[in-house]
């Protein structure tokens, strides 16, 4: 803040501000039809390889605390051929005054 009685500034903070936080969530895909479920394999290992946490229960996979980045990759990979859904949160959540 400028003091304009004094010509200077006063209370000037020069530490970094805090980034945004992160959009970060679960991922869950399905296959199309039996046809595309080589897709969720390939997903898998695709997840595994960038350490995201992964989980397959009856012909759907869960990918767990994944960005918003992670999420938009995978569905322009393989959102032809998996039905692909998305739950995003930014913690802490955002505040609305």
């Amino acid at each position: 803040m400028y003091d304009c009685q004094e010509d200077r500034y006063t209370d000037f903070n020069t530490a970094p501000q805090a980034s945004t936080p992160a959009l970060r969530g679960t991922l869950t895909a399905r296959a199309l039809a039996s046809a595309a479920r080589p897709q969720l394999t390939e997903l898998a290992a695709y997840a595994t390889e960038r350490n995201l946490d992964i989980s397959l229960q009856q012909g759907t996979l869960h990918i767990d605390d994944l960005t918003l980045t992670e999420a938009l990759n995978i569905n322009a990979r393989f959102g032809k051929e998996l039905i692909i859904s998305c739950h995003l949160r930014c913690d802490p959540p955002a505040r609305f005054d």
